[in-house]
Parts: C-alpha cells; structure tokens; sequence
C-alpha cells in the first residue's frame, strides 16, 4: 500500500474490463462529484473492445491515473491493485459498467464521519439495464427486518450486519460502498478464492471489527446486464461459492443454535429453489454439492427435505403471484432515468 495515506482524500478504483458502452457515464458521474477531494484509479485489465481508447481522452484529467495492464488478471487481482496504489483515507470501487449521483460520495463519506466505529458507509442502489431502464431498487427485494432497519439513514451494528449478510448481500453492488482503507490492513485484501462472492466475503470479514452506516437515499446506480461478473458465473461454480461461504459462516460462535437452524435452513431452501426450477437443472450438480456440503457443514444436510418441502409448499401461491404480475406487466414498464 501507499505509504502516504491522505486524510479525506477518497481514492476511486475503476476497474476496466470491455465494458467500452458504459465507461463514458462511469467516467463522467466520478469526474462530477461534489466531494472534490478524489483520486480516480482507472486499470483497464487489457480489455479487447476499445475501452482504452474511450478511457485515453480522460486521462489528461487531473484526478484521473490511468494504468493499463499488460496482463488479465481479473477483478479481484484489479481491485487489490488499486488498494495497493491508492492513498485515500477512504476507498471506492467503481464498477466501469456503473454510474452513480454526483452527490454520492459526499453524502457517503458524511456518513462516515458521523459514525466513527464504522468500516463501511453504503447508500440505496436503483437497479438498471442496459439501456439505463430504472428495474428497481436493491432495497425492495431484501428482507424484512433489513427493510425495517434501515427505512432512513442508520447505524448499523457489526452484529446486526453479520445476521443482514449470513441472509443475504445487502450490499450487492460494491459501487455503492465507500470503505475505510484501515480496513484492509485489518481484514486483508479481497480473497482471490471467490470469482463472485469476494465482496460478500470481504463484508463478513470486515463486520468481524467495524460497524457499518447507511444512506436510505438511492445515490448509486447498478447495471444489470448478461456480462456482469455474477450473472456470467453460473451452476456449479455459484453454488461452490455460496456454500463455502455461508456455511462456515454458520458454524461460528456468534449464533445462538436457534439462530444456526434459521439460516442453515435458509440457505438450503435458496438450494432448494434452484433444485426445483421447472428444467431441473439444479439436479445436474446435486451429488457435487452434497459432497461439498456434507464437507463444509453436515448438520445442513439434515435441513435439506425441510427447505424442499417448504419451497414445494409455497410454489403454488409464487406461481398464481408471478402470472398476475406478468398480465399487469404493461403498467410495470420502468422508466428511465
């Protein structure tokens, strides 16, 4: 890591990788923030599709360092990179396919400096699509006490946000996040043992030390798209990671035996959900994953006809929900932006 950490100065990793379409509004939302103090970090991991083209005409900018690796490394190995280089008190990680308000960094490094045993400051993420489509927000879909929690900008617990996390990522799109750099000295860097759950794991590690602040406001805006790093990691590969992480989650000394059956038997119905999906699919992995979980935690094996019939029991009322959502789905259209 830099050896002069700057107080204040946020540093923002991009990390570039053929996403040319959208670096443009990456590049132009990071340049236009109200918080002036930035450094914006840009490694293009020797992309194909004429991203460093798109990326040159910012590099004369005096916030902007561009680096352009002579290897593929992948974002992982990127993102470390950039934490190696950077001198921020704080650090970004900006996805080069996301785009964010241009108060977002302000209002997230306020946040920060309100609650000083937090390790992380994050905001609400609309969620679009390729075509800048506004499909949602990350808020909707969490759970309900997450939901009730954090209605206005709050405080949130390293306890409470390592229950949030063992349910599911309740920072979904590592955009969103401003993350103290002491933080990396503390838990380490991210883990190259995860290709789409490096962040999830990085939160767990961090939630062990710090506590954690959010912004109720959506500043950040998150692309959906088929070539995200999550939606290219499909079947085995997700689930391998899924369970490695969660499970040995579980096992720690933080629960209560009441609280370790909630969650084993919410990840094994989210295993579940995926076992019955009309093409059966989930079946193909079925042996490979038993093995893995009876490995990492056999008690969750237990759990498994539990989460299936549960699943088996609800589908009919999903199903009759999902079919009158689709007939109102001309009045859901989103908007853009």
């Amino acid at each position: 890591m830099s050896d002069v950490i700057k107080s204040g100065l946020v540093s923002v990793v991009v990390a570039s990788y053929n996403h040319a379409e959208y670096l443009d509004q990456r590049m132009d939302s990071l340049i236009n923030q109200t918080y002036k103090d930035i450094e914006i970090l840009v490694i293009d991991d020797c992309s194909t599709d004429g991203s460093v083209e798109v990326l040159r005409k910012y590099e004369t900018h005096p916030k902007v360092k561009l680096i352009i690796r002579k290897k593929n490394g992948g974002w992982v190995a990127v993102s470390n990179q950039g934490v190696a280089i950077s001198s921020g008190e704080f650090i970004v990680f900006a996805n080069c396919d996301d785009s964010c308000d241009s108060q977002m960094i302000e209002r997230l490094v306020r946040s920060m400096n309100r609650n000083a045993t937090a390790g992380i400051a994050f905001c609400k993420s609309v969620i679009i699509d390729e075509s800048d489509r506004v499909l949602g927000d990350d808020y909707a879909i969490r759970e309900k006490s997450f939901r009730e929690r954090c209605v206005v900008d709050t405080f949130i617990s390293r306890d409470e946000m390592y229950r949030f996390l063992l349910h599911s990522c309740v920072i979904p799109n590592l955009s969103a996040a401003l993350i103290r750099r002491f933080c990396f000295d503390s838990v380490g860097a991210f883990s190259s043992n995860y290709r789409a759950c490096s962040d999830w794991d990085l939160f767990f590690k961090i939630a062990n030390d710090f506590d954690f602040s959010y912004v109720a406001q959506p500043l950040n805006r998150f692309r959906q798209h088929s070539t995200t790093i999550r939606s290219a990691t499909k079947g085995q590969i997700t689930y391998d990671e899924f369970f490695k992480l969660l499970l040995s989650q579980i096992r720690r000394d933080k629960l209560s035996e009441s609280e370790r059956f909630h969650f084993r038997l919410h990840v094994m119905y989210l295993w579940a959900i995926e076992l019955i999906r009309p093409s059966l699919a989930g079946w193909t992995n079925f042996i490979h994953h038993v093995q893995l979980v009876r490995q990492l935690d056999p008690v969750s094996l237990l759990v498994l006809p539990l989460a299936i019939i549960k699943r088996l029991v609800e589908l009919p009322w999903k199903t009759v929900t999902h079919i009158a959502i689709k007939k109102r789905k001309p009045e859901l259209q989103p908007k853009s932006i």
